[in-house]
């Protein structure tokens, strides 16, 4: 396992997930900092106040799905090593992420059809599986990616014929 790497993805995702958190501290005491935040994650997040969770007596600066998604991305960042460092993991990861798609499909495909209304927990925790799952799947590109590998590992052997001119 390279830990450099997955200590560094750990602490992206962790400050994104905290900045997060730490919102509503921000905007009482460093309104600057917290605004820099809110106008950040206005480029990703419809900030929709209905749909966001409120800490603290503050609007979070995300909807309920997207706080899940970065919380759920840094859950399975923080659980990526409790699969063991095989490249099957792939086999388990890919279920997973595929679970998780369909069980936002089912939420926001029922809602839409007027048969069932998704909820604040509906969408935060069909979302924060899919985090979780991403946060996987990024743990393994990471980790699996061809560039930890030294330039002598990554050249190809010699061609060799098995046929010999005479």
């Amino acid at each position: 396992m390279l830990w450099h790497r997955h200590f560094a993805l750990l602490l992206l995702a962790g400050m994104g997930s905290a900045l997060l958190l730490a919102f509503p501290w921000l905007m009482s005491n460093l309104p600057t900092v917290g605004l820099g935040i809110a106008l950040f994650f206005s480029q990703l997040c419809h900030q929709n106040p209905s749909r966001s969770f409120v800490l603290a007596g503050t609007t979070l600066p995300v909807c309920a799905r997207c706080l899940a998604l970065y919380v759920g991305g840094f859950v399975g960042i923080v659980a990526y090593p409790l699969l063991g460092f095989r490249w099957r993991q792939f086999q388990v990861i890919a279920p997973f992420l595929m679970a998780s798609l369909g069980l936002i499909a089912l939420d926001v495909g029922l809602d839409m059809a007027r048969l069932w209304e998704n909820t604040f927990f509906s969408r935060s925790l069909t979302v924060a599986l899919l985090g979780g799952a991403c946060g996987f799947l990024l743990s393994f590109a990471l980790q699996h990616s061809s560039s930890h590998r030294s330039p002598k590992r990554q050249r190809a052997a010699p061609h060799t014929s098995i046929h010999s001119s005479k």
